[in-house]
């Protein structure tokens, strides 16, 4: 038997969060008006609280996807968009979830649309992460670009095009989010520079490996459209990706700023707290609510006068939770009106993480706050076990080849911080681990800075990150060569 959970209201499921209990069921009429239609809502798979919702659900026997509009004053304009970019996919033959039934329930009030679900499918995302799939990963996005090409083909345009917009199943690709599909109406085909921008913004993500295969995604793309490759194409499509990507990159810092699918941003206990929802509930709850008690209970890493580390391994977690003092009264006005250095960190942390730059991964960040000012401040981060460089790159029994593998990603990394405007401010040798993982990771971000143009001032900045590195190993001459050897190179 199905459980159907609790009866939904209008009211209920406009000020629905992410703490949503399941499953619920809407009640609407049939075709007929006398029967009694439910979907029972099991799986919440989007929220953005107040405007849409997306579920797994099922209609009587039948498994199915459920979009709502919840918006009170735009609930049907896009309700409107969404049917007519799904609409405009099925007209032109291209593959999309089935559109079982549109219309709006509670007295009109709620328009909804309900999609067959895909079974078994996986998104583009999903697959190339998978480490079983590695060596599939140019097959598939070159498939998905040739999808774009038959979308562009038949006059179809994703203005907001992303990965999670393609299911895979074992022989088709799928389309979903109609929201996002604009209509050429008399079926033109979309011109060259209109599909060259869009298949750049699909491709402007910084999963690995993506800039290896832009070639054979690009010549796969125009053998569908029937154009020639064209001299300097890879170039110019490789421009526009980075352009898109900053611009990505800006947006999902801000996003990590407020409450979404993937961060949590609220008050509580006197703080001012970002939590990713991945880690939300259970022991953490009593670390956000209580830091400093719960920190005397985990093992002290550094007890310094400016900052404290501590690594806290409890019920599964295992994090290292920093935080930031004040020193005496003059300090304290020096920091209350400027964010935090937790804050900095955690905008940095997000930051490197979309670009695949390895720091441990950020959890949370605190702000103690009293009427807006700022004081004492937390950073939360999975704990990365390993040693220091300074302590790795000096080991007697480190052979030749374990040293040239860490080199090569310390000349990567700090070719990646400077191709995208980043400057760290501290590179103390200790301030890079060499994980237990065989990566490099870096850590202390809370002095970091994105500089968007390459000004005079941030090569300054960047000369002086590299001078602090190689002082690192003056008692090495060695050492100190190969860095500087790397250095020049960059």
């Amino acid at each position: 038997m199905i459980d159907s959970g609790w009866l939904a209201t209008l009211a209920g499921l406009r000020q629905a969060q992410f703490d949503l209990k399941l499953p619920f069921t809407i009640a609407f009429s049939g075709a007929s008006e006398k029967s009694t239609q439910r979907l029972v809502c099991q799986k919440l798979l989007r929220l953005i609280p107040g405007k849409r919702m997306v579920c797994a659900a099922l209609w009587g026997t039948r498994a199915v996807v459920v979009k709502l509009f919840l918006d009170h004053h735009k609930a049907e304009r896009h309700f409107k968009r969404e049917l007519v970019g799904v609409q405009a996919l099925i007209k032109a033959g291209v593959e999309t979830p089935g559109l079982l039934f549109f219309g709006s329930v509670f007295s009109g009030h709620l328009p909804l649309i309900i999609f067959t679900e895909i079974r078994s499918a996986s998104t583009l995302v999903d697959l190339w992460f998978a480490p079983t799939k590695a060596w599939t990963r140019p097959r598939l996005l070159k498939r998905v670009c040739e999808t774009i090409a038959g979308h562009h083909l038949a006059g179809l345009l994703q203005s907001d095009i992303h990965w999670s917009n393609f299911l895979f199943t074992d022989k088709l690709i799928y389309t979903i989010d109609g929201d996002a599909v604009e209509d050429s109406s008399a079926g033109t085909e979309i011109g060259r520079e209109a599909s060259f921008a869009n298949l750049a913004l699909f491709l402007a993500e910084s999963y690995p490996e993506i800039d290896d295969y832009l070639e054979l995604c690009w010549r796969g793309y125009c053998q569908n459209r029937g154009w020639l490759v064209a001299a300097g194409d890879v170039e110019r499509l490789m421009s526009l990706i980075g352009k898109h990507r900053c611009r990505k990159v800006n947006k999902f810092v801000v996003k990590s700023l407020r409450s979404c699918t993937a961060f949590v941003a609220q008050q509580r206990s006197g703080f001012h707290t970002l939590l990713d929802r991945s880690y939300q509930g259970g022991v953490l709850d009593a670390l956000l609510s209580r830091p400093d008690e719960m920190m005397a209970q985990g093992e002290i890493l550094k007890a310094g006068n400016s900052a404290t580390v501590v690594r806290f391994k409890i019920e599964g977690l295992d994090l290292v939770v920093k935080r930031y003092n004040i020193k005496n009264f003059r300090h304290a006005l020096r920091r209350c009106l400027r964010p935090s250095r937790a804050f900095v960190s955690w905008k940095m942390g997000q930051r490197l993480h979309w670009w695949q730059i390895a720091t441990p991964k950020p959890v949370a960040m605190l702000e103690k706050r009293t009427y807006g000012l700022r004081s004492t401040a937390y950073f939360i981060t999975e704990y990365v076990a390993g040693s220091s460089a300074y302590d790795c790159l000096r080991r007697p029994d480190l052979s030749e080849s374990e040293l040239k593998n860490w080199l090569q990603q310390f000349a990567t990394m700090l070719k990646q911080l400077q191709n995208l405007g980043l400057s760290h401010g501290d590179f103390k040798a200790t301030n890079f681990l060499c994980g237990a993982d065989l990566k490099l990771y870096l850590l202390d971000l809370d002095a970091m800075r994105y500089w968007p143009d390459s000004s005079a001032r941030f090569k300054k900045v960047v000369t002086r990150d590299y001078q602090r590195l190689l002082a690192n190993w003056h008692d090495t001459p060695e050492l100190e060569r190969s860095f500087k050897k790397m250095i020049d190179k960059l």
